[in-house]
This record gives C-alpha cells, sequence and structure tokens, in this order.
C-alpha cells in the first residue's frame, strides 16, 4: 500500500531525518544526491569605527601601492566570524560550510592636506582583490565624502576579509566612519 505523504494526519508527522542530531538554529540543506546536510543558513559579521567628525577614528597613511586598511574594529553583529587583530585587521570565516556571501563597506574620509587626490578601495580574501570591488573617490583636505565599496565571492572555513587602499601620490587619509558588514548563506 502507498501512502502520499500529504494525506497523512497531524498526529501521525514525523520530524524529518536527521532531527534530533542537528544544531540549534540549523536547516537541513539537500546536495543534489538524495541527502543533505543540518547546516547554519546563514553568516554574518557587522564591524565599524564609531563617527566622529571632528577627530576622526582612523587615520591612515597611503601611497600609490595598496596598503591594508588597519582600524581598530567596534563589533556588532557577529555569528561565524572572528574579528582579527593580527597581523592586521580583518574578518575570518569560522563556519564549516562554505557560503556565498555578499560584502558592503560604506565610509566616510577626507584628506588630511594637500592637493586632491584619488584613493582607491578594494575588498581582499585570502590577500587576494576580489574581482569587481575595486572603487575610487577624489578626496580634497578637509571635505568629507562617502563611497560605498560591495563585492561577492565565497568563503570556506578559516578564509578571510580584509581592505586595502591607495592613493595617486602620498596623503593621509581620515575616517569619520568605517562599517564593514559579511553577510553569508548557504
Amino acid at each position: 500500500m502507498t501512502i502520499q505523504h500529504k494525506l497523512i494526519t497531524n498526529a501521525d508527522l514525523h520530524e524529518p531525518k536527521g532531527v534530533s542530531a542537528a544544531a540549534n538554529k540549523t536547516v537541513y540543506v539537500a546536495n543534489g544526491s538524495g541527502s543533505g546536510a543540518w547546516t547554519a543558513p546563514n553568516a554574518v559579521a557587522n564591524v565599524y569605527i564609531a563617527f566622529n567628525s571632528s577627530s576622526p577614528g582612523y587615520t591612515q597613511a597611503n601611497t600609490t601601492s595598496d596598503v591594508i586598511l588597519d582600524p581598530t574594529w567596534v563589533s556588532g553583529v557577529i555569528s561565524d566570524f572572528t574579528v582579527q587583530t593580527s597581523p592586521n585587521a580583518r574578518l575570518r570565516y569560522d563556519g564549516t560550510d562554505t557560503k556565498n556571501v555578499n560584502i558592503t563597506l560604506a565610509m566616510a574620509c577626507n584628506q588630511a592636506s594637500g592637493s586632491n587626490k584619488n584613493v582607491e578601495f578594494a575588498l581582499f580574501k585570502n590577500g587576494t582583490e576580489i574581482t569587481g570591488s575595486r572603487s575610487i573617490r577624489t578626496t580634497t583636505t578637509s571635505d568629507w565624502g562617502n563611497i560605498t565599496v560591495v563585492g561577492s565571492t565565497t568563503m570556506a572555513t578559516n578564509d578571510y576579509i580584509e581592505i586595502k587602499s591607495k592613493t595617486s601620490a602620498s596623503a593621509t587619509i581620515q575616517y569619520a566612519s568605517l562599517s564593514l558588514r559579511v553577510l553569508g548563506a548557504v
């Protein structure tokens, strides 16, 4: 006798296979081969520096080569990521499942002094630039401007995200705000 699952009454319904061993707040993800695994559906990291335009929260000397931004991050929401400070500021993914991630970097910055300079920003995963993430803006002395940098990639356990910048000529860039968000999903 064949019984269609949709016809089973509520009293006879059962939990999905493996639910008794599944970790809290995980979902079952099929692998396309008749099986699957319980996994955390999302991973998120949201870090920032506190806003301050009168005494910038982070200042960095830049040259014509990429330099890693190394602010002291304040942690917002963090799940399956670790904020690292050594060897520099980075976000390391600690989850066990590979995630597709969207990364958003938003900032307000200016130039401490001197003539206008172009400043470029890019996102890096494991030391390699994330294709399509490089953006540019012209900075002027004491004139705050905003820029948003976005990128997408996949992340596996221990992969990390860093930010780098460079200028068209040597300059000191001041940041009134920096906010970095990484959101990953299965």
